[in-house]
């Protein structure tokens, strides 16, 4: 894999292409297979009818997962890490757009005997577990692809990073998720009484996993993005549940909930936020590569100034 700052033109326009692909086939055919029943709700496995099981929309997801991190596998080649999983993440994110936002689950649960938040925070945690599989299914079928394709090429990335020990990558999935965590209560503070949208839910979560994860790159050396990822769902599961605990503000309306979490639909934390995991990475290596070479000037400085 070479850093994401030495990407030719080509290389970009290859990997660019590839999402594309990924966000036209989750656009149709990903819309054909997690579309709600009602023609007005949101991408949700709650959302769908009796006719249709959680695990079946999960596997179609996942087949749908496999064939783009297979294509922009290919495309991107080894030029550019995790593109694969990143295209499928993008993918997941783009259908969810189509239908609507969380405001949805939130007014179907109205006529539960508890709050809306309470009645579907445990569902919403659950959930986020099953789209989080759909990730580690393209993460799998890019990595196996990927290898298949180009072989096992000396990594020059592994060579920087220094070698991490067993603890570091629970480690590092503690760190990022905490300061997710604080970061979305952060850049969630004055929606109290707002009404839920697409694209403030988006950059949210995808700030608060950037920040998050990148602040961990900087504290602990892991080699694989898939801490990062399981960051993602921890955040994820940690907020739902925690927002079901909470008591209901009778003050709001049902649409407006008492916990910011409530907001994101579970397919949009897990999409969103590995994407946003994977970019952080991205930037982990750039920095790093960066960090290397100037390190290497350093020393070239001072071998000179020694030999004078």
């Amino acid at each position: 894999m070479s850093d994401p700052a030495h990407l030719t033109l080509l290389d970009k326009l290859a990997v660019w292409s590839s999402w594309g692909v990924a966000a036209a086939l989750f656009y149709n055919l990903g819309w054909m297979a997690l579309a709600p029943s009602d023609p007005l709700g949101a991408v949700s496995l709650f959302a769908r009818g009796p006719g249709a099981p959680g695990w079946a929309i999960l596997l179609q997801a996942a087949g749908l997962a496999a064939v783009t991190a297979a294509i922009a596998a290919v495309l991107s080649g080894r030029q550019l890490a995790y593109a694969g999983p990143f295209a499928a993440a993008l993918g997941l994110g783009v259908v969810a757009l189509r239908g609507e936002s969380a405001e949805y689950l939130l007014l179907a649960a109205t006529g539960s005997s508890e709050s809306p938040g309470k009645a579907i925070a445990a569902k919403l945690a659950l959930e986020s577990v099953g789209w989080l599989f759909v990730i580690l299914v393209a993460l799998a079928v890019s990595g196996i692809v990927t290898r298949w394709c180009f072989g096992r090429p000396h990594d020059t990335q592994h060579e920087r990073t220094p070698a991490p020990r067993t603890i570091d990558g629970p480690y590092f999935t503690l760190i990022a998720t905490a300061a997710s965590l604080f970061a979305f209560n952060i850049l969630t503070t004055g929606l109290d009484r707002r009404a839920i949208q697409h694209g403030q839910v988006c950059f949210v979560v995808a700030a608060s996993v950037w920040l998050g994860c990148f602040l961990a790159h900087r504290m602990v050396a892991v080699r694989s993005v898939l801490w990062s990822i399981f960051s993602v769902a921890l955040l994820a599961v940690v907020g739902y549940l925690w927002a079901g605990a909470r008591s209901p503000d009778p003050n709001l309306p049902p649409s407006v909930p008492t916990s910011h979490f409530l907001r994101v639909l579970p397919i949009q934390f897990i999409a969103v936020g590995a994407a946003a995991a994977i970019a952080a990475y991205w930037s982990m290596l750039r920095h790093r590569a960066l960090s290397a070479a100037d390190d290497e000037t350093t020393e070239a400085t001072r071998a000179s100034e020694g030999r004078r």
